[in-house]
């Protein structure tokens, strides 16, 4: 004890003043530590010094002033706030701007048509005197079947809308549609809807005005637009069938390969599916799936697709001989078999991937039309909200993760990769510097509580506040 008050009257010798008044009360800074100067019951100052050691607890020795006369650094704690922009990406911020039918890229038609080309459109939905630097991508495939259905369906639409709202640029895509009565022909038409697809993200990741972040892509889709969507994250060439991989491109402009330069953060799966389980062991990309567990269209685990008239004919003669192989060959479907929501979230559990499954016991299709065939805008809100939250949840690569080091106890340690702004506290002790992810901190063992605290906002715009209590 001699030797501590040695130490702390040494330290206090080079600040005594002289002073018209006593130490005001509060917290000092000094070479060595940290004073609290206070009064005593009986109205007396007294103080407690807190000696850094080196340790993450202080050494405390408790004095009596005695009226001495001191000019003292005042301690002042850093800024310290949590940020409240926590709605971002959750609820309605930014009205909305829209361009419509921006072309993408030139293509053949469709499988019927091989000579003929179309331009292939996307309308783009942002939001409006937002303040990100960057804004995350959401694609939205349209339904469909790969036989019909618009970027301009309602549903698309208001979806789009939604998002573009929440501080998301959105793209409708219009892809390639038409197929044949062969497996041969429906593999043709997914693989040309995923080409499409990812000619349109690529295009959309050129115009620098958009603000686009890269590493915040995510997908959508109803029915065919949701098999498109969960084959544009986890597909690959190699897993293509075999008759795609050994068929020439017949994109006219659109030629590149699949996906290169970006990677999906996650899917919105309303009722899809996909053709080879094998593909969900590609990547590391969360799913939330909708489907009715009674689905007569797309099967909630594994089977056929629905195979009765899948396209239109005006060859009266090339349509009743369709229509004949149908009766003679009724087991013959012209898609692949499929595996719906139920496998999906079952073998991306199983991989530990995230995956969110809302299953509905109807016989409904499409679920966001009531059986009236009206718009259900109750369950599609919730369809919207839930999906925004599962999105937001997955917005950020390395999220904000607090720790101690193990080798050094005074100092805090954030992963600041996606990190724009950093604020710190300390209940219980004080701040001895700081930087951008590390904090070195003193506590006062004294205190009735001790903890350490960070606060900022991604890169994204999102934020975050940890905290550790000791």
């Amino acid at each position: 004890m001699r030797n501590r008050l040695s130490l702390f009257f040494l330290s206090l010798a080079g600040l005594l003043v002289s002073c018209s008044r006593s130490v005001e009360p509060g917290l000092y800074q000094m070479q060595d530590g940290f004073l609290r100067v206070g009064l005593d019951s009986l109205g007396r100052e007294e103080a407690v010094f807190y000696r850094n050691t080196g340790n993450l607890w202080a050494d405390t020795t408790h004095l009596v002033l005695d009226g001495k006369k001191l000019s003292l650094k005042p301690y002042v704690a850093p800024e310290f706030r949590e940020f409240s922009d926590r709605d971002l990406y959750l609820n309605p911020l930014f009205a909305v701007g829209e361009t419509k039918d921006v072309v993408y890229g030139r293509v053949v038609r469709n499988a019927s048509s091989e000579r003929e080309t179309e331009d292939l459109t996307l309308d783009i939905y942002y939001p409006r005197n937002d303040r990100a630097d960057l804004r995350p991508l959401l694609v939205m495939l349209h339904g469909g079947g790969f036989k019909d259905g618009d970027k301009r369906d309602t549903t698309v639409v208001e979806w789009c809308r939604h998002f573009a709202s929440l501080g998301y640029v959105v793209s409708s895509v219009n892809y390639r549609q038409g197929y044949r009565r062969t497996v041969e022909s429906t593999d043709d038409a997914l693989y040309r809807a995923l080409k499409d697809a990812n000619a349109s993200v690529r295009f959309l990741l050129k115009r620098d005005s958009l603000l686009i972040d890269r590493d915040r892509i995510f997908a959508s889709g109803m029915d065919a637009g949701a098999i498109t969507a969960l084959s544009l994250a986890y597909m690959r060439e190699e897993n293509l069938p075999e008759v795609i991989q050994e068929k020439e491109d017949t994109t006219v402009v659109v030629h590149q390969p699949l996906m290169r330069g970006f990677e999906v953060r996650a899917v919105a799966n309303l009722w899809g599916a996909i053709t080879d389980t094998s593909i969900l062991h590609n990547a590391v990309i969360p799913v939330i799936s909708f489907q009715s567990q009674n689905d007569p269209v797309v099967p909630f685990g594994e089977g056929f697709p629905y195979d009765g008239p899948v396209e239109e004919e005006t060859n009266l003669f090339k349509a009743a001989l369709e229509a004949l192989l149908s009766l003679l060959l009724p087991d013959v479907h012209p898609f692949r078999k499929m595996f719906g929501a139920g496998m999906i979230d079952r073998i991306l559990k199983s991989r530990q991937v995230g995956s969110e499954l809302h299953a509905y016991d109807t016989e409904r299709h499409d679920l966001l039309y009531a059986e009236d065939g009206t718009i259900d805008y109750p369950f599609f809100d919730a369809v919207k909200e839930m999906t925004a939250r599962f999105f937001s949840t997955r917005m950020e690569t390395n999220p904000v993760s607090l720790r101690q080091d193990p080798e050094d106890l005074q100092v805090f340690v954030i992963n600041d990769l996606e990190v724009q702004t950093c604020l710190w506290k300390v209940e219980g002790g004080v701040i001895l510097g700081k930087s951008s992810d590390t904090i070195r901190v003193l506590l006062f063992p004294d205190a009735s509580e001790h903890s350490v605290s960070v606060s900022g906002v991604y890169s994204s715009g999102l934020t975050f506040f940890e905290t550790v209590e000791l």
